[in-house]
């Protein structure tokens, strides 16, 4: 069942999905400004639409997407300040 909820962190407000997909869920968290996508989503496309975006690989839950090192950038999240290996709970503040 497709699960949409709320996160919040230092007083922001983020959207949660989760779609169960045939062998791992598909996951996104968005913000105001960007958003972090699982690796069912192509970061690629993201970059030619010129999305502050970032990717994360291995999550099955929110608890997994935020305590994750980020695996992919598009350059608009590089110019913000976000790299590979930065833990994503650490840069949430940039896409808010």
């Amino acid at each position: 069942m497709l699960e949409i909820d709320t996160y919040q962190q230092d007083g922001k407000v983020f959207q949660f999905v989760k779609v169960p997909m045939q062998k791992a869920p598909l996951l996104l968290l968005k913000g105001d400004r960007g958003y972090v996508m699982c690796g069912y989503l192509n970061l690629e496309a993201a970059e030619k639409l010129g999305d502050i975006a970032v990717r994360v690989t291995g999550v099955n839950t929110l608890e997994d997407l935020l305590g994750k090192e980020i695996a992919g950038v598009t350059t608009r999240a590089r110019e913000a300040g976000i790299n590979t290996g930065d833990r994503v709970k650490d840069i949430l503040e940039k896409l808010a």
